[in-house]
């Protein structure tokens, strides 16, 4: 077998290691971005809640006896 001929044998192996590697890590970058959308969904539906009660009015407090009086909202 020619030199050349095992050099490129040799390069096509190192290239189809190098291919698996990126393939699989490849793989874990979509693993990891559906991880993150998830974690995006939860916490614009947790703001979008936070917001709602900041907005929605609030109830009548009653003042247990024995307890201060809470301070007014401004």
């Amino acid at each position: 077998m020619p030199d050349s001929e095992m050099r490129l044998r040799k390069q096509i192996v190192k290239l189809k290691e190098l291919r698996a590697a990126d393939t699989e890590e490849l793989a874990q970058l979509r693993d990891d971005v559906q991880g993150l959308l998830r974690a995006v969904n939860q916490l614009t539906l947790e703001n979008q809640q936070l917001r709602n009660e900041l907005t929605e009015p609030r109830g009548r407090l009653r003042v247990l006896p024995g307890q201060p009086m809470p301070p007014s909202p401004r």
